[in-house]
Parts: C-alpha cells; structure tokens; sequence
C-alpha cells in the first residue's frame, strides 16, 4: 500500500469503505426487516382485537357472529368465539385455523389447528380476550393473524441478497473510481507541475480554481516557485556583478604589475649606474636622494594599491546603519588643513542621511571623492558638498575634463598630463577604486562637467531596514 499511487489508495480505500458499508446495510435488511415486521404485526393484531371487542361488546350473539366474520374478512384475520363452550370459527385465511380448549390456557410452544395438527406459534400471533353480549353473557374471543409471508419474505431475500449485493458493488464500484479521479486530479496536477518546477522551467505555474487547502497549498507553491526565481535571478545577477569584478580585479593587477614596472627599473638603472661609477651617477648624492624618493613613490603605489583590496574586500561585510551626514563631517575635517593650503574652503549642506552601508568602505569613497576635488581643483575656490537621503554630490570648480578624458577617468593608474605634473605621488587609482567600490554595493553613479567645474554624484537607491547604527 505504500509504495501505490495516490489515485490507487484512494480507490482502494473508498471501495472498501462502500463494500463494509453495503455488506453491514444488507445484515441489517436481512436481520432487522423481520423483527420490524413481526412488532407491526403484533401491534396490528392487538389493535384489530381492541377494534372487534370495542364492536361486539352490548351486541346481541347473532351480531356478535355476523361482525365478527365481516372482521375476519375485511382484515385478513382468524377469529374463534366460544359461545356456551362452544367454538365458533371466522376464517380471513384459509391457511391456519386455530383451535383451544374451552378454559384452557393456550400452550406458548405450539398451536393446535382445526385438523388437528399443530404449527409453530412464531407463524401465527395470537391475541385473545373476552366481551359481554346484550344478554350479559361471557365471549371469549380469539383472534389469530399469519406472519407466514414474513418467512417467505426472509427466503426471497437471502435467494435476491447475492444480486442486490453485486449490483451495489459495481455501483459503488464506478462511484469510488469517480470519486477517486476527482479527488485525486488536484493533486496530480499538482504533482505535475511541480515536476516542472523542478526542472527550472520559467513557465511552470500551477491553476488555483478553488479556495479550500488545496487552492491554499497551489498558492503557496506558486508563491514558493516565484520566490525561487526571484532568488536565482538574484544570484545570477550577483553572479555576473562578481565576476565582472573579478575581470576588473585582474586587469588591475596586471595594471598595477605595469605600473609597478616602470619605477622599479628606472630605480635599478639608477642604483647599477651609482654602483659602476658611471657618468653622472658618479654624483651618488644626487641619485641616492632621487632614488629614495623612488622608492617612497613605488612604497605608496603599493601601499593604495593593498588599501583598495582590502577595502574592497571588506566592503559589504558588516553593514549596519549609517549616517552619511556625519561621516562626511569627519572627512572634511580631515582636509580641511590640505584645503586650505591651497586657499579653498568647503560649502556642505549635508541633511540627516541615512543609509545601510559598510562604514570603512563608503569613508574610503567620500575620502577619495574629497581628495580628488581638493587636489584637481582650482586654487581658492569653493568645493561644494551636498547630501539628501537620495544622493551625495560633490562639486569643484576646474578645467573640465575633456570627453576623452572621462572615458579613461576611472581607468586604473590612469593620470592625465596636468596631474601628471602637478601631483607626482598620485598612484592614479582613487577614482578607480571609488568605482570598484560602488559597483560592489550596486549604488549608481556619474562624474561629468558641471558649469566650470566638475561634479561627482552617488544615488542612495534602496531601502533601509532596521539594524544598529554605526
């Protein structure tokens, strides 16, 4: 039975139940109908017998005689009236004609008939009682019924039981196989097209008709499977994020291997040349400074670029809440100093802003945002910073970048030429980096020319749930 199908347990089963159901009715026919029967007719003949003496009584025995075979006709009924010891017999049915003894107690075991023989007292019932004529004279009357066709019912019942049984199993039979489709096709359905379902097939989807468990359990499986799409969406939207970062990671390496080439070998000729007393690097004074130089260059290359790994690798670990308006606070503060050595000043219209963010990787981005609108802005002017809790802006007035330009800008170790020569310590990944870093956190973003300057903006576009702020 385990191992079956739905619909085969559920015929069997629904079977079984009509077949118990229709065995026990049919006992109970078979048992009961007679005994049912056999009260009626007893009450009937007791009831007969209360309706002849309530007749007869005060009629003269001439009428007494004359009602008395009109009853025993008119209800199929025997009746025997002992008149001066003397029995007097009314036939309704011929079959049985009962016979006593004037006095004489009627013997329960058998009943003695006309011919002299005897039947069965459970074939007949026998009431008897008594009524006074007109003349005050006693009648005992007796009044028998037959019960014989209750018998010869209970025989053509036992002969008929086999078929009514058979026909009632094949009924019950088609009923269950009915039933079993109907009750059993939901669920096959179901069965159906969650096979479907776990095949990935973006159409599956499974017809809610009905509002009882099974419509609920249809809505939740849908439910269920459209949660699961969307979640393998997510995932191969997160896949593909990764691993254009990844690409991104590996071309920044090889960037950074470049980079890292060119200082190193122009670090080596220069220490040969010292070491060969060669030309004028025979002034070792003179290069040794340059070449410590170099290498606090090449140290600060590789010191950015080990920051901006790290960063980026912590950079959606630990997100709580976070107030942007504060952290920018704290990174103005930090160069201001830088600021105003070159005659500018900040303007910051920073609202209450709160987002859910990594707090060690947006303060790497607003401090490079900063630091890149310091460091290229126009001496003594203004560098405007605001912030809503839709985006952060930061404007700087300067030369515009040309659209050659913006397209490299956030390439890594990208320098344009007036960088180049006004910043030498500049490894040229900071905007890389901010990019790397908003991309990790899916936040949307642009850099463009904005009147005589340049603006950079980061759009704060997803909910905020309820965490701990930071």
């Amino acid at each position: 039975m385990k191992r079956l199908k739905l619909f085969p347990k559920t015929f069997l089963v629904s079977i079984g139940l009509f077949a118990a159901l229709i065995i026990l009715v049919h006992a109970l026919v078979y048992i009961l109908m007679p005994q049912f029967y056999l009260q009626q007719k007893e009450r009937e003949a007791a009831d007969n017998l209360t309706a002849l003496t309530t007749k007869l009584r005060g009629k003269s025995t001439e009428d007494i005689r004359r009602l008395s075979q009109e009853f025993a006709t008119m209800n199929n009924v025997n009746i025997t009236l002992t008149i001066d010891g003397h029995d007097q017999y009314f036939q309704g049915f011929e079959s049985i004609t009962i016979v006593t003894d004037s006095g004489k107690p009627v013997d329960t075991s058998v009943v003695k008939i006309a011919d002299g023989q005897t039947v069965d007292p459970r074939s007949v019932i026998l009431q008897q009682g008594s009524v006074a004529n007109s003349q005050g004279q006693t009648i005992a009357v007796k009044l028998l019924a037959d019960v014989a066709p209750v018998t010869q019912a209970k025989l053509a019942t036992l002969q008929v039981l086999p078929y009514t049984m058979l026909g009632s199993l094949l009924v019950a039979l088609l009923f269950s196989y009915i039933y079993s489709r109907f009750v059993t096709r939901p669920i096959r359905q179901m069965a159906a097209v969650t096979t479907t379902m776990q095949r990935l097939e973006k159409g599956a989807h499974y017809p809610v008709s009905s509002s009882d468990e099974i419509g609920v359990l249809g809505r939740n499986i849908n439910e269920l499977y459209q949660n699961l799409w969307q979640t393998i969406r997510s995932l191969e939207h997160e896949n593909k994020r990764i691993t254009q970062l990844e690409k991104e990671k590996i071309a920044f390496l090889r960037a950074a291997s470049h980079e890292l080439k060119t200082p190193l070998a122009a670090l080596r000729i220069m220490l040969e040349n010292m070491q060969l007393n060669i030309g004028e690097y025979k002034n070792r004074d003179q290069y040794l400074a340059e070449s410590v130089a170099q290498v606090d260059r090449v140290a600060a290359m590789v010191n950015d670029v080990l920051c901006s790994g790290s960063v980026a690798e912590q950079a959606l670990r630990q997100e709580k809440r976070l107030r942007i308006d504060k952290l920018i606070t704290e990174v103005v503060a930090d160069y201001t100093l830088l600021a105003k050595t070159r005659g500018m000043t900040f303007a910051v219209d920073a609202r209450p802003t709160t987002i859910r963010a990594n707090r060690d990787m947006m303060r790497h981005v607003i401090s490079n945002l900063v630091s890149n609108a310091v460091r290229h802005g126009d001496a003594g002017s203004v560098i405007t910073i605001t912030c809503s809790q839709h985006e952060l802006a930061i404007e700087n007035a300067c030369t515009p970048l040309t659209t050659q330009q913006l397209q490299h800008v956030f390439d890594p170790f990208y320098r344009s030429n007036a960088t180049m020569k006004q910043y030498t310590d500049s490894s040229g990944i900071g905007l890389y980096t901010v990019k790397m870093l908003l991309d990790a956190k899916g936040l949307d973003y642009d850099f463009t020319s904005h009147g005589r300057g340049m603006r950079f903006v980061v759009r704060f576009d997803y909910k905020i749930p309820e965490l701990d702020v930071n």
